[in-house]
């Protein structure tokens, strides 16, 4: 099998937008475009989604496109949701990712358009999991179930036809932290967090090797408070403990899409 450390990945491009806005919308379009050509080409789509004002705003904009007349949309028994990350809390706690994708979009889809409420994969609760490693175990085995056949650059996981992620402050993204172990964790598709920096502790995270694996990875950066990230993370040799967002690849596509704030300090 392919060694994942050495997946092929893409170089980034960046894409600048005026305002949240426009560089939402155009997130959004293009999400649904990718989910269309996926069920078409190979009978089925697999996204990962992110949480944040962005990520979730990019879902509220879906909606209201999939609520529009015309708007082309793939058949939705066919596409599947996943998550880059999630926080071990109760199922029904407003800060987890899931109960806030679930309220943007997954909910209209399951109750309107025909998506079926297993194809949406949430990451353990607190309630399933008793601690951030055994949510990463039971995590890793439901990617498991959807892996092809022989695995995908050695991992047994779906393949994943675009993964969205967020990039903090600090360079994270999904709850990859800067100088944290799950950095080098490699060979495995999800990770445990213990003690992130950032409330609530304990969190399950993809993993590199895992986002490296997706056709595409794109970021959503929005704000001045991103700005000194992301102007580092694309930075030719800068170190991703320091700032992880400097890893972000996808085997097929790589694309940075900030608003005007947010690239305020790329050169």
């Amino acid at each position: 099998m392919t060694d994942p450390a050495k997946a092929p990945v893409t170089a980034p491009r960046t894409e600048i937008y005026a305002g949240k806005d426009e560089l939402v919308s155009v997130v959004a379009e293009r999400l649904l475009a990718v989910l269309v050509d996926a069920v078409a080409d190979h009978g089925s789509a697999h996204a990962v989604l992110t949480g944040g004002s962005a990520g979730i705003a990019v879902l509220e904009k879906v909606a209201e496109l999939v609520a529009e007349p015309g708007t082309e949309t793939p058949s939705w028994s066919a596409v599947h949701f996943w998550w880059g990350d999630e926080r071990l809390l109760p199922s029904d706690d407003p800060e987890r990712n899931a109960m806030q994708a679930h309220a943007a979009l997954l909910d209209a889809l399951i109750a309107e358009h025909g998506l079926p409420a297993q194809n949406v994969h949430r990451m353990p609760t607190s309630e399933d999991a008793a601690s951030p490693t055994v949510g990463a175990e039971m995590y890793a085995a439901s990617m498991e179930a959807f892996a092809e056949e022989g695995g995908h650059s050695g991992l047994a996981l779906p393949r994943f036809d675009v993964l969205l992620l967020g990039v903090g402050p600090d360079g994270h993204i999904a709850s990859l932290f800067p100088g944290k172990d799950s950095l080098g964790v490699s060979g495995v598709v999800t990770v445990g967090e213990d003690d992130s920096p950032k409330p609530p502790p304990q969190r399950v995270s993809l993993t590199f090797d895992a986002i490296h694996t997706a056709d595409r990875v794109w970021t959503v950066v929005v704000g001045q408070d991103k700005a000194a990230a992301a102007a580092k993370a694309l930075t030719e040799g800068t170190d991703p403990r320091e700032i992880p967002a400097a890893r972000v690849a996808g085997t097929m596509e790589t694309i940075w899409h900030l608003d005007q704030a947010a690239a305020a300090e790329l050169g």
